[in-house]
């Protein structure tokens, strides 16, 4: 497993920096290398400072979306939907499901960008490092295998990390992403009414918000959530966008979603 392992880091460590995650669509409509270079930078910056990223600065009109845990058998209506309402997203997969549902990374890299959730869903921080670094690897080979380029974002799955996590998460370029605001779309008996209030009540210039694209309640949901960004005048962008719109603030400095429904 360990022989794997260092076969892994070389093939990642190899490719170069280009081969990245390729950035979404940008709702500027700047020229394409403008923007590459534009995010390209704020993620190295981010990357630099070394912090968990929890909201934007609160100075620009833009909210990011972040879905959990996918692909599924959801993730291509909730595509539909952000397409239809030009919006973007970011989405955290599970490494593991790549190869269930192969069409989705193409998909939702053309609405947003995809980030590393590790591959199976793991808690990081009960397993030893050589471990933390197999799940995390194992999803950039994984994703560079799929689309030809690797995530340069990571959430940790039930919000666990530690400095052990935290510098192996720096070790492989990543850009840790947390959040502002919860839909509670994985607690007890959500419904799409209140994974909607959730989320709504929490749309505010700079919000992070955290949902799954693997629930049915999270998908009904999104019409009226992606109709009131728009009535708020605000614009739904990907992380990588929202680090160059709205440079990101000190979690302490974040608005926090108080309890949940």
């Amino acid at each position: 497993m360990r022989v794997a392992l260092c076969l892994v880091v070389t093939a990642l460590f190899v490719v170069p920096l280009a081969l990245a995650s390729p950035i979404g669509p940008d709702p500027i409509r700047r020229p394409h290398v403008v923007l590459q270079w534009e995010q390209t930078r704020a993620l190295n910056a981010a990357l630099r400072r070394g912090e968990p990223i929890y909201c934007g600065g609160g100075h620009a009109n833009v909210v990011a979306l972040t879905f959990d845990d996918g692909p599924g058998p959801f993730t291509e209506q909730l595509l539909e939907l952000l397409r239809h309402a030009g919006a973007h997203a970011t989405f955290f997969v599970v490494g593991s499901r790549l190869q269930d549902w192969p069409d989705a990374p193409h998909a939702e890299s053309q609405v947003g960008v995809i980030g590393n959730h590790t591959w199976s869903h793991a808690h990081l921080t009960t397993m030893p490092t050589w471990l933390v670094w197999a799940e995390l690897l194992r999803t950039q080979y994984e994703t560079l295998q799929v689309l030809g380029w690797k995530p340069r974002l990571f959430r940790p799955p039930y919000e666990q990390h530690n400095a052990a996590t935290d510098r192996v998460v720096r070790s492989l370029g990543l850009v840790q992403v947390m959040w502002s605001a919860t839909s509670g779309d994985d607690l007890r008996h959500p419904t799409r009414r209140s994974v909607a209030r959730n989320v709504i009540r929490e749309l505010r210039p700079g919000a992070i918000v955290l949902m799954h694209d693997i629930h049915p309640w999270t998908i009904e949901a999104m019409p009226a959530i992606l109709a009131a960004i728009r009535a708020r005048g605000l614009r739904a962008v990907s992380i990588p966008e929202l680090l160059v719109l709205d440079p990101p603030r000190p979690r302490q400095q974040c608005a926090f979603a108080p309890g949940l429904d």
